[in-house]
């Protein structure tokens, strides 16, 4: 739009004012440089307006995607610590074993106690190597000691008339690391 129909249109939108009071050419100029200047500032005030709300938009989904990768990321976390865990357990207990150091008695007396057999005979199967650490030991009578190479050390298999008791190191800790990861996904 050329300037001299902007200025016929926007003489055209003055409000008639009496003849008296009509406005000499300078001064007709300098009120539409005016209302100019105020629609400009008007138009770049809304557009900024419009900015901050898209820029406010923006800045919120991208606070609920940093959201929801921060409980990811907490929750892998989590589960991950739980593996770690056991599988460092795992490592040391199998260390133990493996250089003598677990009260393998205790654990036959704790199987047995757990086989509801009371004085009745069974049959504790052992690893060779741990049948011979406890070949010395006095247990209940009707307990006898079987070495097996099926059984790894640290584990203890106790056969009764009313069924097999496996008390094993790997299903121990895999029940812990179950019980642990339901605890951690709740």
């Amino acid at each position: 739009m050329s300037p001299e129909r902007k200025r016929s249109s926007l003489l055209a939108s003055l409000p008639a004012a009496p003849t008296q009071a009509r406005l000499a050419q300078g001064q007709l100029d300098d009120v539409v440089a005016r209302r100019l200047e105020s629609a400009r500032q008007a138009g770049v005030a809304h557009g900024r307006a419009q900015d901050r709300d898209r820029a406010a938009l923006a800045l919120d989904a991208a606070c609920e995607r940093l959201d929801r990768a921060r409980e990811q990321a907490a929750a892998q976390m989590a589960r991950t610590a739980v593996d770690l865990a056991v599988e460092i357990a795992r490592t040391l207990v199998r260390r133990e074993i493996d250089a003598g150091r677990h009260n393998l008695e205790a654990m036959v007396r704790e199987a047995l106690g757990a086989s509801g057999v009371g004085r009745g005979a069974c049959v504790v199967h052992l690893h060779p190597l741990d049948a011979a650490e406890l070949a010395d030991v006095k247990f209940r009578a009707g307990t006898t000691l079987e070495a097996d190479e099926a059984v790894l050390r640290g584990d203890v298999h106790v056969s009764t008339p009313q069924g097999l008791l496996v008390r094993e190191l790997h299903e121990s800790l895999r029940s812990i690391r179950e019980r642990l990861a339901s605890e951690v996904n709740s």
